[in-house]
């Protein structure tokens, strides 16, 4: 097929030229031994042979276990060892890193991608056949483990089947409108679900054209999307505000895109407002988790048509969603609760970790640890993560509508709301802020604005005024976790 497939710098490739790359890839890996349900490490930035890679793992039957670019020498020997990875591919780029992780009982061979020195992933797949494999697979094979962020412990493994994916892929194709005309742009890092999952599957299973980037500059993403047309963008909402914040200022030729998507956190209205002005096209919320194979609920908005604003939307056509109570029980319309999720996207299990698969899983729903509200419509809307909620006298605090309430006030650019221990009250809110450029903030105007806004019992009781927010590096997700640790006992009187 010579439709194109891959855009990635000044190489591109047609979907014949695709399947053959891989072939070859797959191929030269057998002749190393690699075998079906051999678990194998890439570690590489986003590149065009990124995806072969991917799928001609997939094609040998082999569980793939992507590996974070950002992680330094100790994290990559985490994950490789806890996986227990049999060879690792990684771009010479990361040659340093590699060689701290130093010797790994499991770990047989190492191939590197880039180099001009021997045992080139390039060598061996130019000296291989292009036929297929030829490796018998079942659609329930692990196809890949997908390693969490790691906000709190250590990152958990979610091993996913082939079918899991596809099925994803599907409905998610389905549910935002894609067609063999779209040109994506891959911002996510491939080695997180947002990549493949949300972008390139989806993609390929219509035979659309993807445009690989290798990072979220917003010039570089803007500069693609006038030069190939491009006709949707995924990011998280981060991303969303600098490709605003910079179309503003150069004022690209957008006028190519016809779909926005978004996921990995809560959208404020006033950014939403904000792509749908500067798009004029259609905006789709998402809602999901890596546990749940990526997207679980999706809503569409239009301008002039935001009834549905401050949701996540429904359930796919392939998921099945409730909400529920701390025994399990599904609550009213309305009511906040648990959000758990059944469809045949979801994990297997947490690799090697039987007990927190037990805790993820029941009953065949897997249990988010979200927090949300279905209202009689069946659309969903997110309070919180349930480990972020705070319980102040008594009363229930979901952070969420404090920093939705923060982000409105135009002096306040980005905000983090946590639970800090209380001799008298349980807990206590806390609300870390980020003023807007050139405006001056203080902790008591921030306090006032949300008691003259909520409830005095969510006004938070201490306010620090931070440059930034910490994040992680893959998705931009704010982590509480390390607030929580960093202020504990400068606030605390647990």
């Amino acid at each position: 097929m010579q439709k194109k497939a891959i855009i990635f710098g000044s190489s591109q490739l047609t979907y014949s030229d695709l399947n053959e790359q891989c072939n070859r890839i797959a191929n030269g890996l057998k002749r190393l031994g690699v075998r079906k349900g051999d678990r194998i490490g890439v570690l590489s930035r986003n590149s065009d042979v990124y995806v072969t890679i991917y799928f001609a793992l997939a094609k040998l039957g082999v569980i793939m276990v992507p590996v974070n670019f950002w992680y330094r020498s100790r994290e990559v020997r985490y994950t490789l060892q806890q996986s227990g990875v049999r060879g690792l591919i990684f771009h010479r780029c990361f040659a340093e890193v590699v060689a701290g992780v130093g010797r790994l009982p499991d770990l047989d061979w190492t191939l590197t991608i880039g180099d001009r020195s021997g045992n080139r992933l390039e060598e061996l797949a130019a000296a291989s056949l292009a036929d297929e494999p030829g490796v018998e697979l079942d659609e329930n094979d692990p196809h890949i483990i997908l390693y969490t962020s790691g906000t709190t412990g250590f990152p958990k493994g979610a091993v996913f089947s082939h079918k899991s994916h596809y099925l994803q892929a599907l409905s998610l194709a389905d549910s935002t409108g894609g067609h063999s005309d779209d040109v994506g742009l891959v911002v996510y890092p491939l080695f997180h679900t947002g990549g493949p999952d949300c972008l390139v599957l989806p993609h390929f299973l219509v035979g659309a054209t993807l445009v690989i980037l290798d990072g979220a500059d917003p010039d570089a993403i803007l500069s693609a999307v006038a030069r190939h047309r491009a006709t949707n963008i995924f990011c998280v909402p981060t991303v969303w505000r600098w490709i605003i914040a910079r179309q503003r200022r150069r004022n690209y030729d957008v006028t190519s895109i016809q779909r926005c998507l978004g996921s990995s956190d809560t959208f404020p209205t006033a950014l939403l407002e904000d792509i749908l002005a500067t798009f004029e096209s259609d905006v789709y919320v998402t809602y999901g988790l890596t546990e749940a194979g990526c997207i679980l609920t999706v809503c569409r908005l239009r301008s002039g048509d935001l009834d549905k604003l401050g949701s996540v939307g429904r359930p796919m056509a392939s998921v099945g969603l409730d909400v529920v109570d701390s025994s399990g029980n599904p609550v009213a319309p309305g009511e906040v609760g648990e959000v758990v999720a059944k469809t045949a996207s979801a994990m297997l299990e947490y690799w090697n970790m039987p007990e927190k698969t037990g805790e993820a899983l029941k009953r065949g729903w897997l249990h988010t640890g979200d927090l949300g509200r279905m209202d009689d419509d069946g659309y969903l809307y997110l309070s919180g993560r349930a480990k972020d909620l705070i319980i102040s006298g008594g009363e229930n605090v979901y952070p969420l509508e404090i920093e939705r309430l923060l982000k409105e006030n135009p002096k306040i650019r980005d905000a983090a709301v946590i639970g800090i221990p209380d001799r008298e009250w349980g807990e206590s809110v806390m609300a870390a802020v980020v003023a807007s450029d050139g405006a001056d903030l203080t902790p008591d105007e921030v306090s006032n604005y949300v008691r003259a806004r909520l409830a005095g019992y969510k006004k938070p009781r201490w306010v620090e005024i931070v440059p930034e927010l910490p994040v992680t590096t893959a998705t931009g997700k704010v982590q509480k976790a390390v607030l929580r640790e960093r202020y504990k006992d400068k606030y605390g009187t647990a």
